[in-house]
């Protein structure tokens, strides 16, 4: 019987100095890198994209890009990576820096090249991730950010036609995860974002640029300068990934 009771008050205190040193042992910094398809939304989608008769330029609801009621794009690819610190051993709560890139596009055939828009974000953003159960071996992840975005695009056809100079827009950026830890290391995670990039900072932009072709964005619209409304760039992103766990 004392062999036995022995036996049972190791198991026990190794079970709680294993879990201890489980927790102890958790990561409190992290990085992250994606890769997904993005859905375009609101004026950032359009399907009524068409080459100009001279050919050059595109016209979006019969109107030049730089104008038009929304931006025609069909899809997009997203690529993200975050930086991450952990406020707790358990991981409950997490300060995040993201850098990400974001392409929205659509490309039609025309006679002897395609034709289309670009509309891309370069974005720096930071923010809290909320884990409700903490890191284990499968748990779900919520996160919002705040984000500065530097849009820019073009439209094409052998060439580019229309130009937005890249300008600095304000938006915010929320969602979540589904993670599997695959060891101390590495985990994988797939997930979903909303992302609307120039919630803040729109500008009408009416002063005049040398080039015909070429116009800093135009996003709030104004008696004078062609926009019936604003044009919104917002859109979600469906995602892959993997977690890298760093001591």
């Amino acid at each position: 019987m004392k062999v036995y009771k022995l036996i049972y008050i190791f198991t026990v205190l190794y079970t709680i100095f294993a879990v201890n040193n489980s927790l102890l042992s958790q990561s409190r910094l992290e990085l992250s890198f994606n890769m997904g398809y993005s859905v375009p939304l609101l004026e950032t989608y359009g399907t009524n994209v068409k080459l100009a008769s001279d050919s050059a330029s595109i016209l979006v609801a019969d109107k030049r890009w730089l104008v038009s009621s929304n931006l025609g794009a069909e899809k997009g690819f997203t690529v993200q990576t975050f930086l991450k610190y952990s406020f707790f051993k358990s991981g409950l709560i997490k300060g995040l820096l993201n850098l990400g890139y974001n392409v929205l596009s659509s490309s039609h055939p025309g006679p002897g090249d395609d034709y289309g828009v670009r509309v891309q974000s370069f974005s720096i953003g930071i923010g809290p991730e909320i884990n409700p159960i903490g890191v284990k071996k499968f748990y779900p992840s919520l996160f919002a950010m705040l984000r500065v975005n530097f849009i820019g695009g073009e439209t094409f056809f052998h060439a580019g036609l229309d130009f937005f100079k890249v300008v600095p827009r304000y938006g915010y950026a929320g969602g979540l995860k589904l993670n599997y830890k695959m060891n101390e290391k590495t985990g994988l995670y797939a997930g979903f974002i909303y992302s609307y990039d120039n919630t803040w900072n729109k500008q009408t932009e009416e002063t005049a640029i040398k080039d015909a072709h070429v116009t800093s964005f135009r996003d709030k619209a104004s008696p004078t300068n062609g926009l019936t409304g604003d044009r919104r760039i917002a859109y979600s992103s469906y995602y892959i990934g993997m977690n890298f766990y760093l001591k």
